[in-house]
This record gives structure tokens, C-alpha cells and sequence, in this order.
């Protein structure tokens, strides 16, 4: 089974989809058990959750840093 996914997609988007499940598990232990998680815990889910949003938004995240106040426009030469 896993290498059929594979085959149909890239070994990033299989490490992305592993890192959701740890945020998943994270969070549904915390829902269904009521186990504390620290803030390092929540920075972690945080951060994986944007990562996988910037890879997936790629054109997003690329007009954000444009558009940035005081960046120089990309001149090509």
C-alpha cells in the first residue's frame, strides 16, 4: 500500500502526511483523554501546521513576500 501511494505522489508530501498524524495524535489525546500538552507542544503543532500550509500555498506565500513593506522589487538582468 505504501508504495503505491508513493508512487503516486512525491517522499516530501509522505514525510508532510506523517507529521499530520503526530499533530493528530497530539491533539486527539488531548481531546479524548484530557492529557496536558506544553507550550513547546503547541509552538511544534503550530509550526507544522503553517509549514504545511506554505508548502501546499506556495503562489500565496510568494505574493506575501513580495508584497512585503520595504522589499525592493526583483529585478531580473
Amino acid at each position: 500500500m505504501g508504495f503505491c501511494v508513493l508512487s503516486l505522489t512525491s517522499a516530501l508530501t509522505i514525510h508532510l502526511l506523517g507529521n499530520l498524524t503526530v499533530v493528530g495524535n497530539l491533539l486527539l489525546s488531548r481531546l479524548l483523554f484530557g492529557s496536558h500538552l506544553s507550550g513547546l507542544s503547541y509552538l511544534g503543532i503550530g509550526l507544522t501546521l503553517a509549514g504545511m500550509f506554505m508548502y501546499h500555498q506556495p503562489q500565496l506565500v510568494a505574493r506575501r513576500w513580495a508584497a512585503w513593506p520595504g522589499r525592493a522589487p526583483h529585478r531580473s538582468e
